[in-house]
This record gives structure tokens, sequence and C-alpha cells, in this order.
């Protein structure tokens, strides 16, 4: 561990239950911060009896455990005077306070922004929601289930002809802690140089839209149409009845944590008491969901929503698309902009957060290839910055050079780029970023795929050959007055191209360097593609998503591109923010299998608990608008996970015949279906590892699907040392994952576990 966290001596307050806002804890915690939990004395925060699968340590369940690591604990009566003065006094001392209620709770103890900034003006004050400040859904229960149900993404993942399906984990919890995570660390560089505070707000809604932002603009942009998902693939693994999706008599109704003896009575189902707790609810849960079923299709969903609502019961009807768009609450967060290039205007999203009451927009649309080159290098010197007393961006005046294509870099830019730094992409000439022609549909703007604008917009476009000399010296000038520079090719590119991190260290010490790779950059697969749907195939989420008779299902989203991107960002800003006292850069390193186990780390954690692999509720669609033969596929033996590839040389190397008839890429979208029949039934004759061998000699993506059981017992994962054992303060350890960043080369670890109601009182009340 390095000695100097990039957060060391930052205090942070957390006034934050369940998921959300004490995973953007953890993250700060992981960088060196103090993070004191602010909870209610005698049952403290909420998820400390939130037991997914039954199970608890140590008095309280194993999520808690695995999200709250490392951080200390203060028990407050919020409603006492005598604490609640304590707590202002702490809030005087504070950098960051965090809270998830409901909108109105904290003006009620006087602990709302203002008053937080009448005691100290510096104060970041960041705060989650589910649906934003405003009417109609301003106080619906901000809970992941709901949240999903409402923001489409439930029509991403699964079969075409399946119901709406939820994805496995607790994703619109993650990402937003991620999102809330970024514009405090934003908000900390510029309150280091200006004194200023922040008001930093996040909502699940708006996490889950950023999160489908590619989706959506090529929906923006095609004229409206609905995914259309593979006819060629639910509820979360570890949660009980009666969490999931059901039909009713006319649609769909979400049911999320809810007390099945009050269902029971209302509805009238006749279940025996001893069905209603743990570990039966568990253990029986699809008995119990099938008689809910059963129930809910008799009535239709707002009758539902009417009954069960009116009962306390967390639920929710689920919208695609376009009755998201419609709906009032999404007009209210007002997620959409239009941006220009030249004469053409693209219908895309903005930046899924605010910064003092206003979101963040900025209206550049992604560049041409080359456009604004010269003039970026004309008018940009070396300067040192002046301190100002102004509420610009947070990262105005940061410039980051993006040498970096696909996805997962690019996500980064794009975030930091959306904070208020002028992100230059650079690219090859002529071609440019691969991204350009990654088309994910049928849908191309001035030649470039839909996904390319969604990622690139809010950038400047240089076009250098770093292959030649003057390329090589445009390059140097840039960095010579670069804050950042983002890369995400394959270990040992960088050095080929005269950019190693020696060099880049020793010419510019101030230089923050942010890399990412596929599996970091040593290990036996230390040069393989860092590609999303192998590394999900590879890290055991295939197993999360889709029904229990299913074979691996894949998450219908690039969400391992977007968390690695995510999580270098969150990096690259509490090192610009390290940067305003010690004057160093520094560099940050992840990689996309480290990246895939933190996405897990709650079920990861409950299976190096109890050994077990998630069971999935009873009930092979890789991306809903990439081409064919991007899926995964049965073998003799095993799976095959098959990336982009093209369908001729494909043809060629499986000696598959009747797929070689598949010779027009302009169809291999709208063929997709008939043309993964073809090579789903071809690889069925031989074993996984003899496509691979074949495969892999030929360089196309490809990979085994692992279960967890193989993925911690390959050397691949042990090399990245992503596993740890900490303790808590009754001397209980438990084994779980560690921080996915990397800072100068070292891994981050702590060995303090979660910790008790008020066990640091005493500490935390002397400081």
């Amino acid at each position: 561990m390095p000695a100097d966290l990039p957060l060391k001596g930052v205090l942070v307050l957390e006034f934050c239950q369940y998921l959300a806002g004490p995973w953007a804890g953890l993250r700060l915690a992981d960088l060196g911060a103090d993070v004191v939990k602010i909870e209610r004395p005698g049952s403290g925060d909420a998820c400390r009896q939130l037991k997914t699968k039954g199970v608890e340590v140590d008095g309280d369940s194993l999520v808690f455990h695995t999200v709250n690591r490392n951080k200390t604990s203060l028990a407050a009566n919020l409603k006492d005077p005598s604490d609640l003065q304590k707590v202002r006094a702490l809030v005087a001392k504070a950098d960051i306070v965090t809270h998830n209620f409901r909108p109105g709770v904290m003006d009620k103890l006087g602990l709302d922004y203002a008053s937080a900034a009448s005691i100290n003006p510096s104060i970041i004050y960041g705060q989650v929601s589910g649906y934003g400040p405003d009417e109609p859904w301003r106080d619906k229960p901000g809970q992941d289930l709901l949240a999903q149900a409402r923001s489409g993404l439930m029509h991403l993942t699964g079969k075409a002809d399946d119901p709406p399906t939820p994805m496995g984990m607790a994703v619109a919890d993650g990402i937003c802690g991620l999102h809330l995570t970024h514009g405090l660390l934003a908000a900390l560089r510029r309150q280091r140089r200006t004194g200023h505070g922040a008001l930093v707000e996040v909502s699940l809604l708006e996490s889950l839209i950023d999160l489908q932002f590619e989706a959506l603009t090529t929906h923006l942009n095609d004229g409206g149409r609905a995914p259309r998902r593979s006819s060629v693939t639910a509820s979360h693994p570890y949660q009980g009845a009666p969490y999931g999706i059901y039909p009713t008599a006319d649609g769909f109704i979400a049911v999320a944590m809810g007390q099945l003896d009050v269902l029971n009575d209302e509805i009238g189902l006749d279940w025996d008491a001893a069905l209603l707790e743990p570990p039966a609810s568990f253990v029986q849960a699809d008995e119990l969901r099938c008689d809910l079923g059963k129930a809910l299709l008799e009535e239709t969903t707002e009758t539902w929503l009417r009954r069960l609502g009116g009962q306390g019961i967390w639920c929710s009807d689920v919208l695609d698309y376009a009755k998201l768009r419609d709906h009032g609450a999404y007009r209210a967060i007002d997620m959409e902009q239009t941006v220009r290039r030249g004469d053409v205007e693209i219908a895309t999203l903005r930046a899924p957060m605010q910064l003092d009451n206003e979101p963040i927009v900025n209206a550049s649309a992604a560049p041409r290839l080359g456009v604004g080159g010269e003039e970026v290098l004309a008018r940009h010197e070396p300067r040192s910055r002046a301190t100002g007393a102004d509420r610009a961006l947070p990262l105005a005046g940061v410039r980051v050079i993006e040498l970096a294509q696909f996805l997962s870099a690019p996500s980064t830019g794009l975030r930091l780029a959306d904070l208020g730094a002028e992100v230059i992409k650079v690219e090859r000439p002529e071609t440019g970023d691969i991204c350009r022609t990654l088309y994910v549909s049928d849908t191309v703007i001035e030649g470039d795929s839909t996904i390319f604008h969604a990622i690139n917009r809010n950038k400047l476009g240089v076009a250098i050959d770093l292959k030649t000399e003057q390329g090589r010296s445009q390059m140097n000038e840039l960095l010579s007055s670069a804050d950042v520079l983002l890369s995400n090719f394959r270990p040992g590119v960088m050095d080929q191209l005269g950019l190693s991190d020696a060099s880049l260290a020793e010419r510019y010490p101030k230089l923050i360097r942010g890399e990412i790779s596929g599996y970091g950059d040593t290990g036996p697969m230390r040069d393989a593609p860092g590609q999303d749907l192998l590394l999900q195939a590879f890290s055991g989420i295939a197993w999360l998503s889709g029904n229990r008779d299913d074979g691996p299902v894949p998450m219908g989203l690039a969400v391992i591109d977007l968390w690695a991107g995510s999580i270098l960002c969150t990096g690259i800003l509490a090192a610009l923010a390290s940067r305003e006292s010690t004057g160093r850069g520094s560099r940050i390193q992840v990689n996309m299998l480290e990246a895939a186990a933190d996405f897990q780390f709650e079920p990861i954690t409950m299976h190096l608990y109890d050994g077990e692999l998630p069971e999935r509720t009873a009930g092979t669609n890789a991306h809903t608008l990439v081409a064919a033969p991007y899926g995964v596929y049965p073998t003799a033996d095993g799976h095959l996970a098959l990336a982009m590839a093209d369908l001729r040389v494909l043809a060629t190397l499986l000696d598959c015949e009747s797929l070689s008839r598949f010779d027009d890429p302009g169809r291999w979208f709208a063929d997709r279906d008939e043309i993964k029949a073809v090579i789903a039934k071809h690889l069925l004759t031989q074993s996984t590892t003899h496509w691979t061998d074949i495969l892999d000699a030929a360089d196309i993506w490809c990979s085994a699907v692992l279960d967890w059981h193989e993925l911690l017992n390959h050397d691949a994962f042990k090399v990245l040392d992503m596993l740890q054992t900490v303790e808590r303060g009754s001397g209980q350890t438990y084994e779980t994952t560690a921080c996915p960043i990397r800072l100068d080369g070292q891994r981050l670890k702590s060995p303090r576990g979660s910790c008790t109601i008020g066990e640091h009182d005493a500490v935390v009340l002397k400081r």
C-alpha cells in the first residue's frame, strides 16, 4: 500500500444506509479518507438487517460488511438536541457530508445543504435520491429494482420473448454510488483551489439512464425504435420472495422487499406463517412467487399499485423507453440534450449529476476526425493557474489527453469533460478510433457509429501519427501542458510508441497517467484482448442474470467497460485533488478483470463466505444492438463467448460451410438470429478448448466461460491479488475483495473490517 493515499486527511460524514451512498463512502475510504458513519442508536444502518440469502456475520448482514469496510461508526440520535449539536460540531470540521434520505428529511433536522454551509462554507455536500428533487416521483422510494423498472433497463437483458428482465445485481445503487464519488472528488479539487464548497446531487434514475447512454442515444436517433432482443436468454439471485417482476391482468408489476405477512393479508394467499421468514422465504421462494404471481394476474397493474402501495409495499409499474420519455418524472429531470456538429443536430443525454442546483450540460458534439486539432495545438501553452473565487465547473482548467479507443478509457474522458475538463482525443490519421466503425445498430450518423457519438461528445479531436517524428513532437507538445493522460492499449504498446510510464514520469512529473488494460501487466493473460464480453464470461458475471435453467447469460450492456472507466475516473479525480497539495503526478492503473470482480463485490463476498455458486430462480443474448456473431454459445463440453469477428473469416476458421453464405456485413445485424443459430449448431460438435485453440491462433476474440470456482483458481486472477482478509474490532475476520485501483503500482488494501454501532465514538468525538 502506498505510504500516502491521495485522500489522506479528508474527513467524510456519511448519513447513508443501504448501498448507493455507502458505496461512495467505501471508495473514498479506499483512497485514504476517514469515513465516519452516523447511525441511529440500537438499529443503525438498515443495511445491517438486509440479509441477502439470509446470511448474517457477527450480528450484521454480509452485504453490510462488504460495503462498509474501512469505516468508523458514531451512534447519534439526531432527534436528540444534545446529539444533534455534537453532529453539527463535526460538520464544522468535515470536508464532505453525504446522505441518501428522502427529500426533506435533512431539512427538518437542520442538516440540509444550506444549514451545513452556514456552519462550514467549504463543505462539499453529496446527496442521493431515487428520482431527483422534483415531482411526481420525488417521494417514491429510491430502491434498486423499482428504479430499474422505471428506467427502461429491463428491456435490454434476456430473450426476445421474455418479460422485462432485471439485471441480477444492485446495478443502480453501484453506478449511482460511483457517480456520487466523481462529483465529490471533482468538487474537492475545486475546494482546494478556491475554498468553495459544493452541492453534488445524483439520483438512481439519472444514473441508470446514463448507464444506458449508448442504447438510448441510438434510440433517440433511429426514429424511436425499441431495442430488438435476440430470439436465440428474473429476480435478484440473493433475494427471497417476493422480490421480482410479475405479470398482471394488463401488464407487469415490480415488487421489491416487502412484508410477506402484509402481502398475505392484502391478497389473501393463505400462506403458512413459517413460510414468511428466512430461511423458508429463501428456500421456498419460488413456491411463494408462484402463488403471488397467480394472484397478481387477477387484477390490473394500476389496481395493484394502489392496493399494495397503500399498504406500504414497495412496488412499481415497468416502463419501456417510449413510456419513460412521455412520463412527467423523466421530463422533470431534463436528461436529454441536443448537440450540434456543423449542420447536424444529434439528440443525446447529459451528465447524470448536478452541481450547485444546476445540471451539467455541454452542447459540444463528438468531433470529426482531426477537426479543431491545429487550433488546439496553437492556442495552448504550459501555464500556471491562478486561484480564483468563482464557481466554475470543478475541473475547469484541467487538460486531458485521451490516447484511447473503444469504450473504457473514452468513458473516463467523457465524464472528465462533463465535469469541466478540456479533453483532447488523439486518433490515428484516416481511420481514427476503431469505435467510429463499431456499429451497434443499422443507424449511422455522418459515417460514424451511434456509440462513437454517444461516448465522445464534448471533446476536441486531433489526428496524430505517433509512428513519425512529427507526430511524436506534436504529442510531446500536448503533454507539456497536460494534466492527465488516458490510455487503454494492451501492455507494451505505449512503450513501443515512446510513451513508457518511466519516461513520462521523468519528463512530466506533474502528469497523472491513467490506464486501463484487460488483465493487468503480469500473468498468463497479460496480452489477451480486454474486451467486455470476454471479461464478463471470464469473471463469472455471466452466471448472475437470466433464469435458473439458462446457460451463461451476459448482461445486455457493456457494463465492465463502463465500470472500469468509472473506477479510473475515481482514481484520477482523487489524484487531481491530492496534487493540489503535493504538486506531484501519479500513475493510476485499472484492469478490467479487477473491475469485473469489484462490480460483483456483494455476490463474490457471499461466495467466499459459503462456497456456493449463485442459484438463479426458475425461469443467448450478449448485446441487443450488436451484430452477429456477438454472443455466448454452447460447445460439446461447455460454453464459448464470441465477440466481434468478420463472419467471412470465421466461416473459414470454423470450417463451417453454412456460415459462408452470410458474406454481406450490412446484413450481419438484421440476420443475426439466423447467423447465431448456424454458429451455435456448429460449435456443439467440438469442445471449448478445440475452438479456442483455433480462434486464439487467429487473434479472434473469444473466451471460455468460467464460474467463480474456476476463476478464483486461475493464475490470471491470483496474480492480481484481488482478495484480502479484514478484521473487525471484535476480532471477527472475513475475506472479501480489495479496491480495484492501483496507485503507482500498488494495490490498495486495508486491514480494518466494518464497524459495530458506535464502536469508535470516543475516538471520533476527540477528533
